[in-house]
């Protein structure tokens, strides 16, 4: 049921239904309130007139965070739910919240779509990526970064790549599974940024400067914004593209990071240095058969073994239980 849209027809309706539902607990997806918050008016009362306790999943963590943290505020939200694994992170959320808080990744493998459906060493494309640009306020542009490198660098290493950042390229997730079947392997980021705010301030602060100053660039940004920022907390998640990529048996450069703990380098993933000193020694472990299908083949397991959605869904309830 999606909350945030239709007529008035439609959120009557939701409405009764929310009134007359009998469960242990609400629980609220990202998708109420992510890039805006879709979950209001009288269909918001019913909700929080409900006695279980709530469960908010939040995302986007990087941006409308004073908005949300009123959102949890109102409803009221017993276990936030964050994407993010970092204790000072959930440190924060304590600190705003009187709530508990469980960081659970983003995403889990869905294995009858993200699946090796081809021979990693058959596939016609050395490395592929796909993502958009981050926004400047996040403080980086390391996917960019890290595209224009490759697309700079193939004819030296060799490599046969599919590499794009136009957002007309993304793929509808069938198309998706299909392309990574095509590659031998992807390259790869943390999502997220270095300078978590409940306040929004620096987002702020730099959409403001854009909006005067169109033709600043990132240099200009990071000068002004960051380089002097004192006290950052990082708020770095694991994707899931890593996810996907690791269930179709595709070999991920990744820029070296925690990924949630999870994808440990030269385990789980070739790591790359964000400098790209170390591209070479990346290149040659990507060129041993052995090794780039050792990586992918220990991230298969790991993905199977800790990241499908049962498994995600049992930590959750594991979270949950003392509330309810």
């Amino acid at each position: 049921m999606n909350l945030g849209d239709g007529g008035t027809a439609r959120r009557l309706a939701a409405e009764a239904r929310i009134r007359s539902w009998r469960g242990d607990a609400v629980v609220l997806l990202h998708s109420v309130f992510s890039n805006a918050r879709l979950l209001d008016g009288r269909v918001f009362a019913a909700v929080r007139q409900r006695r279980e306790p709530k469960a908010f999943f939040i995302g986007n963590e990087y941006k409308l965070m004073p908005e949300k943290m009123q959102f949890c505020d109102e409803l009221p939200v017993r276990l936030l739910v964050s994407q993010s694994s970092s204790p000072v992170v959930h440190r924060l959320y304590r600190d705003r919240l009187p709530c508990a808080v469980v960081g659970i990744p983003n995403s889990g493998l869905d294995a009858t779509l993200f699946r090796p459906c081809t021979d990693p060493d058959e596939r016609p494309i050395d490395l592929g990526y796909r993502a958009q640009d981050a926004p400047w306020y996040l403080g980086h542009t390391e996917r960019r970064d890290i595209a224009e490198y490759f697309e700079q660098q193939a004819a030296r290493f060799g490599l046969r790549i599919d590499i794009s950042l136009d957002p007309a390229d993304r793929r509808a997730v069938p198309e998706w599974a299909a392309f990574l079947n095509r590659c031998k392997g992807q390259l790869g980021t943390e999502a997220g940024g270095d300078f978590f705010e409940l306040t929004d301030a620096t987002r702020t602060a730099v959409n403001a400067y854009l909006g005067r100053e169109p033709s600043a660039s990132f240099a200009d940004v990071w000068g002004r914004f960051f380089r002097d920022y004192t006290g950052a907390t990082p708020l770095r998640i694991m994707s899931s593209r890593h996810v996907e990529a690791a269930g179709t048996r595709t070999a991920q450069i990744l820029f070296e990071g925690h990924y949630d703990g999870y994808l440990e380098p030269d385990v789980h993933y070739i790591p790359l240095k964000k400098d790209f000193s170390n591209a070479e020694e990346a290149m040659r472990k990507f060129a041993d058969t052995d090794v780039r299908n050792g990586v992918a083949d220990r991230a298969f397991e790991l993905v199977h073994r800790e990241l499908t959605y049962d498994r995600l869904v049992d930590r959750f309830v594991t979270a949950l239980e003392p509330l309810l």
